[in-house]
């Protein structure tokens, strides 16, 4: 009995998580099973070279996972045009091509003006932004992926996923076999999905043969072009079959990691909401007793504050970062709650919570959405979510405002109250919590000076070198020394990734 327990609950795990996954494929404009077949093509190729079971199943994960650091550099995509056009775009060709990137920017624009801007940004930046692109996105996916509990094998692969077999990738220039043989497997079950589901297995092919030797390790696509008849029937069944080599379900995989890595996901797509669903999952647990959520309502209210934003990242980033919206575009962010409900409800571990992150911007007096509840309709876990989402968001910065000042925030606050949006035991709980916004006092002591932590902080909200020059009255040159200087004692390249180790270990 206890085997068959044990058994159900890896197979919810890896469900959840396969589930999951798919917004790395909708974040970058693919089909939703485009991960779940890179997973599964990888481990195949994987088995084929007789690797050891450790290697096959990082493989697989390392495959399923290979997009989780998209997020880290979406915010200046987003000034190339629509980001997630502008990453399927590129997905589809040579990252690597000048030619190609501006062709994908183009396609990434709605306008011949935007395109133009997009392409002159494009072109007198472009080699100084792709060793900031693959930074970012191989330290946030790299930490993301260790905060899940996985080991070095797929946390290398993830770290290697923009490395080319002729070394003109990055972050690390690294040539030939000097990646894993994970990582190695990685790409080249990328580009063959990427093109097989774009088109067929000719076009997989294709695809394939262009990029062997250049970007892909050439004994490895050949053995990809023997196996890619199996891309065709790759999705039925096979997951079922990958569980015999699988294993157990990545150790220790639980549904409070999957929140707050996929939480922290979410929250990497603006430097405005780094942190967000943290402070959310704060505040709600310093309160939840005190207005009557307890025993597994609060359980579930932990969950649901760590991921009620998840959605966000399918509403493209330059309508997060833009000062007005137009109708059309206010829509678009409205559907942001309902894509996280759907998202968490094809969880096993998470479809519990999905109503309830779904949520958050609801109201008590039915001017909420998206289904416009009124109070008769949300519970108070709902209630609590809605009241403490606002709470924390009037303390971050906002593309068309400034972060308010706690006075003013709590007089904001206390008027949702009296008007009738949100509810008065919750706002009062909220507002006599010890901390005033949900985020902690970040701690002191770490190897940083107080300097390289005042400018920490500074980035962790996305500020310019110039920016944080003219806070903290120093040069813009001082600035870069003591960013580099942050990175080194973080272990890390990039904002997203000084961030996310930041936020991790309370510096920020």
């Amino acid at each position: 009995m206890n085997g068959a327990r044990s058994s159900s609950r890896e197979t919810a795990s890896l469900e959840s998580l396969t589930a999951l996954a798919t917004v790395l494929d909708l974040v970058n404009g693919l089909a939703p099973e485009k991960s779940l077949l890179t997973g599964l093509f990888a481990m195949d190729l994987a088995c084929e070279l007789a690797l050891p079971d450790v290697q096959r199943r990082a493989a697989f994960y390392a495959g399923l996972l290979r997009q989780l650091g998209c997020t880290a550099y979406a915010g200046e995509w987003s000034r190339l045009g629509n980001d997630i056009a502008l990453r399927r775009a590129i997905l589809h060709g040579d990252d690597m091509s000048d030619v190609h990137l501006a062709r994908s920017v183009t396609r990434a624009n709605t306008s011949l003006k935007g395109g133009v801007t997009g392409l002159a940004r494009l072109l007198s930046s472009s080699r100084r932004l792709r060793p900031q692109w693959y930074a970012a996105s191989c330290d946030a996916g790299r930490i993301l992926a260790e905060g899940l509990g996985f080991g070095v094998e797929v946390t290398r692969a993830l770290d290697e996923i923009h490395e080319r077999w002729d070394g003109a990738g990055g972050p690390n220039g690294l040539v030939g076999d000097a990646a894993s043989i994970v990582g190695r497997i990685g790409q080249v079950a990328h580009v063959a999905v990427v093109f097989f589901l774009d088109g067929d297995v000719k076009m997989a092919r294709d695809a394939l043969e262009l990029q062997s030797g250049r970007a892909l390790d050439p004994v490895l696509t050949k053995l990809a072009l023997s196996l890619t008849p199996l891309l065709a029937t790759l999705a039925e069944g096979r997951l079922e079959a990958a569980e015999a080599v699988l294993g157990a379900a990545p150790p220790p995989l639980t549904a409070p990691k999957l929140a707050a890595a996929f939480g922290d996901f979410a929250d990497l797509q603006t430097p405005s909401t780094v942190g967000h669903s943290r402070a959310v999952a704060s505040v709600c647990d310093a309160v939840a007793e005190n207005v009557g959520v307890t025993g597994d309502d609060r359980a579930r209210l932990a969950l649901a504050a760590r991921l009620h934003d998840l959605g966000q990242v399918l509403v493209p980033t330059g309508i997060w970062l833009q000062k007005t919206w137009t109708a059309h575009e206010r829509d678009a962010a409205n559907t942001h709650p309902m894509m996280t409900e759907r998202l968490l409800s094809a969880s096993p571990m998470l479809k519990d919570v999905a109503r309830l992150a779904g949520a958050h911007h609801e109201r008590l007096d039915g001017s909420g959405y998206p289904r416009n509840l009124s109070a008769s309709g949300l519970s108070r876990a709902e209630r609590l979510l809605a009241a403490a989402d606002v709470w924390v968001g009037l303390r971050e910065p906002r593309a068309h405002r400034a972060a308010f000042e706690l006075s003013e925030a709590r007089r904001l606050l206390q008027t949702e109250a009296k008007e009738g949006r949100l509810d008065p035991d919750c706002v009062c709980a909220l507002l006599g919590a010890e901390s005033p916004d949900g985020r902690p006092k970040p701690r002191a002591s770490s190897d940083l000076t107080s300097r390289e932590l005042e400018v920490l902080r500074l980035l962790a909200r996305g500020a310019t070198n110039k920016e944080i020059a003219r806070t903290l009255r120093i040069s813009d040159r001082t600035v870069q020394h003591h960013t580099i200087h942050i990175y080194q004692k973080l272990g890390v390249r990039s904002r997203a990734g000084a961030v996310l180790t930041a936020l991790k270990t309370g510096l920020v």
